[in-house]
């Protein structure tokens, strides 16, 4: 095998490899779901939100990339469902989906 050959396959392996690792990482992460309380919103940056299940309390980072469901920020009392990734040790949410008011059967149609 000559020299050039051997730079050929060498080339072609790194190329190869970096291709596989970045397709590994563009792969869409699923966003992992809460249903809960709000508590409280501090400065329109992180909201407080008590889970249902084991009554923990979980601060999310909000933003402009955070869509509401009807568009407009949860009160505290408000039941929510978020979608949310952690980002650099924090939990960011991405959709924030209110479902009512906490403890409040809905009305008869």
């Amino acid at each position: 095998m000559s020299t050039r050959q051997l730079l050929s396959v060498i080339f072609i392996s790194i190329v190869l490899t970096l291709l596989f690792f970045s397709v590994g990482s563009s792969i869409a992460e699923e966003k992992m779901v809460m249903v809960g309380t709000v508590k409280s919103i501090e400065s329109k940056m992180v909201m407080d939100v008590e889970n249902e299940k084991d009554k923990a309390l979980v601060s999310f980072r909000i933003g402009r990339k955070t869509v509401y469901t009807p568009r407009r920020y949860p009160i505290p009392g408000e039941r929510v469902k978020v979608e949310y990734l952690p980002h650099r040790g924090n939990f960011v949410a991405y959709t924030v989906t209110i479902l009512g008011v906490s403890g409040a059967k809905e009305s008869p149609k």
